[in-house]
């Protein structure tokens, strides 16, 4: 509440109707309203922006990590982090543009800075002729990400409307929509449908491990059972020299080295973001189940959120097959 009160007061330095903007994002963070947040920017630009975008840009400016606001014929202009450009149009539509060229509909401090500064998705520096499956592909971040790099990504996110988000930020970069196959369904122990929690209408903490407000009901399926499937969207599994699998689903990587064994075997690079916490294990025991087949791993914290909750519980996994080093595979 009172970092929310903070990002209002500062919100005076960039909109003329601060009071009534901060108000009414009040009234609809609570569930009081359900409608666009109306801004009138210094320099005489307004437009409207959903709930989650003005959040974004509010906390940024706090928080001194966006700057430079430029009204500029039909758009406000700004910098985030001095390297990512911010392009906001009458209609409250944000493009945002990465370093590397990708261009993302959605603003989320946290992905970006995993993504882009802190990077830590990387697998190697060029991944033609790789096959990713980004598990828990949120809206489309690291997928985009490894298709600018070269790979092919099999793209799963549960929840609808992340999967909406996640498909706009494909259209956004026409040059890596082939690469990219989207499958809208959560990976679990279960065939046929689950349940998927959720806070906010874009919410990164999503799972079908943990009660939130709001929930939807959505495909559930084996990872072997989408491995199989891929073959429908004319991937053959096999044509490509690397396989690599990625999991940042909140808790569905249990389901996954618990009962899925023979199809973790067939990746040559597992990298989990691990939820322990939500599942009752520790990475001691993904290590148990991974290691005996073949794999040396590493345990690291990608955000402060794993330090504060403990490596033990929650923290990121990477898992290489003996004898396999990507590295010699650079050209």
């Amino acid at each position: 509440m009172i970092r929310q009160l903070q990002a209002i007061m500062k919100s005076r330095d960039l909109f003329r109707n601060w009071l009534w903007a901060g108000f009414k994002y009040m009234l609809i963070k609570r569930g009081l309203l359900n409608d666009e947040i109306d801004v009138l920017f210094k320099c005489g630009f307004k437009t409207g922006f959903e709930l989650g975008n003005i959040s974004q840009i509010v906390n940024l400016y706090r928080d001194g990590l966006i700057s430079g606001f430029e009204c500029k014929n039909d758009s406000i202009i700004a910098s985030v982090l001095d390297v990512i450009k911010l392009v906001i149009d009458k209609k409250g539509n944000a493009l945002l543009t990465m370093p590397d060229g990708i261009r993302l509909g959605h603003i989320d401090l946290f992905i970006i800075s995993e993504t882009w500064l802190h990077d830590i998705h990387f697998l190697n520096l060029d991944l033609n002729n790789w096959l990713v499956f980004d598990i828990g592909a949120y809206v489309g971040d690291a997928s985009l990400y490894y298709a600018k790099r070269g790979a092919t990504v099999i793209a799963v996110e549960p929840v609808p409307h992340h999967f909406q988000i996640m498909l706009k930020n494909i259209e956004l970069n026409p040059e890596l929509k082939s690469k990219i196959v989207p499958v809208n369904a959560a990976i679990s122990s279960n065939e046929g449908y689950t349940n998927i929690f959720y806070d906010n209408t874009v919410d990164g903490t999503a799972s079908i491990y943990e009660t939130k407000r709001f929930k939807d009901s959505v495909r559930s399926m084996r990872l072997s059972t989408l491995m199989n499937e891929i073959s429908n969207f004319g991937i053959n599994y096999e044509s490509f020299k690397i396989k690599a699998l990625k999991m940042d689903c909140k808790g569905c990587e249990w389901d996954v080295v618990n009962n899925e064994l023979e199809a973790l075997k067939l990746f040559d690079i597992i990298k989990i973001e691990y939820s322990g916490y939500l599942r009752n294990y520790t990475y001691e025991d993904l290590l148990a189940k991974i290691m005996p087949l073949g794999y040396k791993c590493r345990i690291w914290a990608h955000n402060e959120i794993a330090v504060k909750i403990g490596l033990s519980k929650h923290g990121t996994m990477t898992c290489i097959r003996e004898g396999f080093n990507p590295l010699t595979l650079m050209v």
